[in-house]
């Protein structure tokens, strides 16, 4: 799955015969809804699924469920959401996770504490506060990383390590690629590498070429999501905006977006 950054994040690639982690499904579901980046709003998340299982619900047919990445860091409640993906699915549910580039960050960080100290600023201090861990705590790791394993071990649970080293990083049916952050363009889909899927923005945000696929992301913040030809934008920044966003995908069916935002759906 894991071919990083390794300048700002040193994190070991797994052996893979493949060049990236995207899964490739012969037939799109009839029903498909992606996520966008949640970044430790249980709230949100939980407001969104219950539209997303009422919608279903109205529409008759059983929802696959992919989740773009960044489900964790700047927010307060990655640990429960965490806890949330690896539990049991709604009934009649299919869920997919993608690794975003915080989740890659995550683990990165702990493998290899000391190498991956820059997580911490990039919303991990609020993860390891959302699993008990104390200012006092996360200042300990980050004088002493090389000593940060052991009170690592003590307050994140081993299944959530498993859980973030399984994930993939995309989802490609027939005319459709869902990833965290898009794709570089004029590469075949093949051939992408993990860092464009989860860390690419301007290069791909610019382009209008046809990609073989539209390709369904998150990683880039919108005020509203967005459309175009070749893309959908579904990032709406619920760590800071308190608005959470996905988007309804059906066979010969216009897309529809579905939005909550704190304290109220829409």
């Amino acid at each position: 799955m894991v071919k990083f950054l390794k300048a700002l994040f040193s994190v070991p690639a797994k052996a893979a015969a493949a060049a990236n982690g995207i899964r490739v499904e012969p037939r799109q579901p009839d029903l498909l809804y992606a996520v966008g980046d949640v970044h430790g709003r249980l709230d949100l998340l939980q407001q969104l699924e219950a539209r997303i299982a009422a919608d279903a619900e109205r529409i008759g047919l059983a929802p696959t469920v992919v989740y773009l990445g960044d489900l964790v860091d700047r927010g307060p409640q990655s640990a429960a959401i965490l806890d949330r993906a690896i539990g049991p699915a709604p009934a009649g549910w299919t869920r997919i996770h993608l690794a975003g580039n915080h989740e890659l960050m995550m683990l990165g960080f702990l493998q290899n504490p000391k190498a991956n100290l820059a997580w911490l600023d990039f919303g991990g201090a609020e993860t390891l506060f959302s699993y008990g861990m104390s200012v006092q705590d996360v200042e300990q790791v980050r004088k002493h990383p090389g000593k940060a394993a052991g009170t690592l071990a003590v307050f994140i649970p081993e299944e959530h390590i498993r859980f973030l080293e399984r994930m993939i990083t995309g989802v490609h049916y027939p005319g459709l690629l869902l990833v965290h952050a898009g794709i570089r363009p004029g590469t075949p889909i093949e051939e992408q590498t993990d860092l464009d899927l989860t860390r690419i923005k301007t290069e791909f945000l610019a382009s209008d070429a046809d990609h073989g696929a539209v390709v369904v992301h998150g990683h880039s913040i919108v005020k509203q999501p967005e459309r175009r030809a070749n893309r959908i934008a579904i990032d709406t920044g619920a760590y800071a905006t308190g608005t959470l966003t996905a988007v309804r995908l059906q066979p010969a069916i216009e897309p529809a977006f579905l939005q909550v935002s704190a304290g109220r759906d829409g």
